[in-house]
């Protein structure tokens, strides 16, 4: 491999092509702080805790996964990335709305570490509802408290990669994001018997051992095989097939889940996880006709709320509804492609603009 020279934090570095700022800044003795990255392991890069500044650049750049450049200038601990460490950690925990204070593990979670180290305060942030869930204790080998994880997704990987079981994937997305397990169900799967990864390489006590106080260790490089990311095709035709059945039958079906994921060699997490991001699949039976109204910026500021108070009183839904008779469904998406038709909304594949009350009742008439 080929050396290449950078400067950090004003040492400089003799470090190998392909590496990355956060395995050179290692070599120089300089600290970076991590919380979803795990050493030899492919870096998921969503935490952001591990920003760094370089020279030339306009923006912070995650060292977890940024290859290193023959004469890059990295600083680490600038003005600017400190900053932004502790708002980040300051978001954080916001949203982690478990009971720290009273928890016994308290000593083990790198959130709070992390926190103290960067000298964090209370956050000035507070989340519009809180994240909690109901501890699953259901199986007798894991136990699973959500309302104590901060979506790192370090438990993802370190099932799939050093594990080997693909028990976890991501579902939804925004302020509903969550790790779930198949079609976000409670843990209780028999392949956790006598494994414990997740638990170890948990930054918080979201995920714990039964009766074990899990002690977490540091990684070792000999069990750490990597595992080949899935192929891009894969995904392209993951997401026709879910289209499909959206088509099909109006929705995407749980087995239709499972029987992608067999199909495709894939988990029923990871499909699972795709068909919960995108707004325009559903996981539930909907309406013959499916509304969309955007509520964007543009849409917003011409008029969109007076659309959705309309579609109220004439179908007497609210978003997220189905009419009794099922002829319609009501939904608020992020973007239809409209933006100058403001306000709009999307009935099946057809975009209506320029909306008014009187307007959209003759528009659902075309819809009886």
């Amino acid at each position: 491999m080929t050396d290449v020279k950078l400067t950090i934090d004003d040492v400089k570095v003799i470090g190998k092509e392909g590496m990355m700022i956060l395995d050179a800044a290692e070599l120089a003795g300089v600290d970076i702080p991590t919380l979803c990255h795990i050493r030899g392991l492919h870096p998921i890069g969503g935490c952001r805790i591990c920003v760094v500044e370089m020279e030339g650049s306009s923006r912070l750049v995650g060292s977890c996964h940024t290859p290193i450049a023959e004469g890059m200038v990295v600083k680490t601990r600038s003005p600017k990335v400190l900053q932004t460490r502790k708002t980040l950690v300051e978001l954080m925990l916001a949203g982690h709305t478990g009971p720290c204070v009273s928890d016994t593990r308290i000593g083990q979670c790198e959130l709070n570490s992390i926190a103290s180290g960067l000298e964090v305060g209370p956050p000035r942030f507070q989340a519009r509802r809180a994240r909690t869930y109901p501890v699953e204790n259901v199986s007798p080998y894991l136990t699973r408290d959500m309302t104590k994880c901060i979506l790192c997704g370090r438990c993802v990987i370190a099932c799939a990669e050093i594990a080997k079981k693909d028990v976890f994937g991501t579902g939804y997305r925004g302020f509903r994001s969550k790790i779930v397990v198949d079609c976000d169900i409670v843990i209780d799967k028999e392949v956790c018997k006598n494994c414990g990864i997740c638990a170890e390489y948990c930054p918080t006590s979201a995920l714990t051992i039964p009766g074990v106080a899990v002690q977490k260790k540091a990684v070792r490089a000999e069990r750490l095989t990597a595992r080949s990311a899935p192929e891009p095709s894969r995904h392209d035709r993951l997401l026709s097939m879910l289209e499909k059945a959206q088509g099909e039958f109006g929705y995407v079906p749980e087995k239709f889940i499972a029987e992608t994921a067999a199909s495709l060699n894939m988990t029923i997490s990871d499909v699972y996880g795709v068909a919960s991001f995108y707004s325009f699949l559903s996981l539930q039976p909907r309406g013959r006709n499916i509304i969309r109204v955007c509520g964007n910026v543009p849409c917003h500021m011409k008029g969109a709320h007076t659309v959705v108070e309309s579609l109220r009183k004439e179908l007497s839904i609210a978003p997220g509804e189905t009419t009794p008779d099922g002829r319609f469904s009501l939904e608020l998406t992020n973007c239809i492609g409209a933006c100058d038709e403001a306000p709009a909304m999307l009935v099946n594949d057809d975009i209506h603009g320029g909306l008014t009350p009187e307007k959209l009742s003759s528009v659902l008439k075309d819809y009886a």
